[in-house]
């Protein structure tokens, strides 16, 4: 019998209903611990899915898809177009960080200026 140290994670409840002969089981021992320190070990059989791989595949089949197959010939790479598309722009229109700040600083001030006169309309139309 060949017994291995599982945690209890590794066995599910899909693994152990699985149904497999007595001589593929093996014994498992599972060892719980709480932090550090190891209790009694449980014994508990696990049944192990013995999956037979069957030849499928003759090497008479093989040797035909092999003489099927073309050696790979990749297509040439494009070549690069030159169209007054894609010519590139010698202008370029840049703001800078301090103009930007000025610019959003500036609006914000119209927006509180605003707020503030349209409170004093409604206080006054009161």
């Amino acid at each position: 019998m060949l017994s291995k140290v599982f945690t209890s994670r590794l066995l599910t409840n899909a693994a152990r209903k699985v149904m497999i002969p007595k001589s593929l089981q093996w014994t498992v021992n599972i060892q719980r611990s709480v932090s550090t320190l190891p209790t009694s070990p449980n014994t508990h059989p696990v049944q192990l899915i013995n999956y037979n791989i069957k030849e499928t595949q003759s090497t008479a089949t093989i040797s035909e898809y092999v003489s099927r197959l073309r050696p790979f010939s990749a297509p040439p790479a494009p070549q690069p177009t030159t169209s007054p598309l894609t010519q590139v722009q010698e202008q370029f229109e840049l703001t800078s960080v301090l103009r930007k700040r000025r610019l959003k600083m500036n609006k914000h001030k119209h927006k509180k200026l605003r707020k503030r006169t349209r409170a004093l309309r409604k206080r006054l139309g009161k």
